[in-house]
């Protein structure tokens, strides 16, 4: 026979164990629901004399681009950036640029 597979001569017990009721005490630290008679004050509303500044969405303008670099807007580049050494380069060796 193999072990496990309910095959022995012992009598089947129905009866399965039993639990015991459990209880939680209770204390005084919770507080009682307000009754009918409780009614809750609500704070006093805040008086305000100039009206909040507009927000206008909440997110401020993105600043403006500045103008395009172009032959007819040539705008320096910021001091000691590559883009002004690659210029001054090219103004020392015009045939090197185009």
């Amino acid at each position: 026979m193999f072990m496990g597979c309910g095959g022995d001569d012992e009598p089947k017990t129905d009866t399965a164990p039993t639990v015991p009721d459990l209880t939680l005490p209770q204390t005084d630290e919770t507080t009682p629901p307000p009754t009918e008679t409780e009614t809750e004050t609500a704070p006093p509303e805040p008086t305000e004399t100039a009206p909040p500044p507009e927000t206008n969405g909440g997110t401020t303008a993105p600043e403006p681009a500045p103008p395009t670099d172009s032959p007819e807007n040539d705008a320096p580049p910021p001091e000691d950036s590559p883009a002004q050494r690659f210029e001054e380069f090219c103004n020392e060796n015009p045939g090197a640029c185009g």
